[in-house]
């Protein structure tokens, strides 16, 4: 038994080595992003599901939603999704949702879509 730990030991410290190194990984890349819904330039009614695709290669620490430059809501865990309320905005008008994804060395990602608002299109 004790010689059938010593090599899962040997092999997992094998597979470590085989990295690079021991100590934490250096991240210096921005998290990979993407806007799922809605689309550019779509029309969106009075409840729009805003969701988003964010990848990491050492981790995605959160993604923000913001409205016409202010923020909406942070999200933290996958999936990255928020509903925004357009109720009190008027029919027809232009708005940009951004979305900026950090990564836990604080890299940081954006996208943004023009959308318009209207009353009579469906929620999503």
């Amino acid at each position: 038994m004790r010689a059938h730990k010593s090599i899962l030991l040997g092999a997992g410290l094998a597979l470590i080595a085989g990295c690079g190194s021991l100590g934490p990984q250096t991240d210096s890349g921005p998290p990979q992003l993407v806007i799922i819904a809605p689309t550019a330039g779509a029309t969106v009614g009075r409840q729009v599901l805003i969701e988003v695709a964010a990848v990491d290669d050492i981790g995605v620490d959160k993604v923000r939603f913001l409205i016409d430059g202010v923020l909406l809501q942070e999200v933290f865990n996958a999936p990255y999704q928020v509903t925004w309320h357009t109720n009190s905005l008027v029919d027809g008008s232009l708005h940009t949702i951004r979305v900026e994804a950090l990564d836990v060395a604080k890299n940081i990602a954006s996208q943004e879509i023009p959308v318009t608002i209207s009353a009579s299109q469906n929620a999503p």
